[in-house]
């Protein structure tokens, strides 16, 4: 009997204190998850919610100092969370050095 796993791509939640920012035209929002071809981030207080299949385009600003342009269409809404699917995404590379930070910072942080 083999591994099932649902999902597609490797995805990284954060902690909330080490959330990457997005930048869409100077708005910013907290990164709540990333994978390669998707990530969901949190509106805010006064933001107004996109619509489904409204395109997103922007720029994740990772803490290790990393910049990814992003683009792609918004999927679900959940609350102040919003799912998009990117068609321009984020490299696996990437993914993979996010995930080595939050492990060293959590080792670091005695978790």
């Amino acid at each position: 009997m083999g591994w099932q796993h649902s999902r597609e791509y490797y995805r990284v939640a954060y902690p909330t204190d080490l959330r990457p920012r997005l930048d869409v035209q100077s708005h910013f929002f907290d990164v709540i998850d990333v994978s390669e071809k998707g990530m969901r981030f949190a509106l805010g207080k006064t933001a107004d919610a996109p619509r489904l299949g409204d395109e997103v385009a922007g720029l994740i600003r990772f803490r290790r100092g990393e910049e990814v342009e992003v683009r792609g269409m918004v999927i679900r809404l959940d609350g102040r969370e919003v799912a998009v699917r990117l068609e321009d995404g984020i490299p696996l590379r990437v993914i993979m050095e996010e995930q080595r930070f939050l492990l060293e910072r959590h080792r670091y942080l005695g978790l």
